[in-house]
């Protein structure tokens, strides 16, 4: 991975956790969602979110839809709020890009709309 500094809101190619022996590594876009004051750490694990193609998940309660090209993104991809991971630093692939403030703040929207449901709204 570059040596830059993590931010929240970039979008970054994530290696698969479990890659081995002859098969390639497999990565994955996904969002940083930590705090960058978390980011600037010494902490092994940078919270993100997942994204996928499957443009079925973006009606799913919470889940952003975005455009191609938002972000940098080669395809239209969705913000999947319920695949939230702390993922070692060690897996940070290539940066992608960087979503609007506007469209970090709808995911994070989308975290609270998860964890209300989660709680039952407490």
């Amino acid at each position: 991975m570059e040596t830059r500094e993590i931010r929240r809101g970039e979008l970054y190619w994530l290696v698969a956790d479990d890659e081995g022996g002859s098969i390639p590594p497999i990565v994955h876009p996904h969002l940083v969602l930590q705090e960058d004051v978390f980011n600037r750490s010494r902490l092994p694990t940078v919270i993100v979110c997942a994204l996928t193609t499957n443009l079925r998940r973006a009606s799913e309660p919470g889940n952003v839809l975005l455009g191609e090209g938002e972000g940098d993104l080669p395809r239209r991809s969705v913000v999947v709020v319920s695949q939230l991971s702390a993922a070692p630093r060690a897996r940070f692939d290539r940066r992608i890009g960087a979503l609007t403030q506007a469209r970090v703040d709808q995911v994070l929207a989308g975290l609270r709309l998860q964890q209300a449901s989660f709680f039952g709204g407490r």
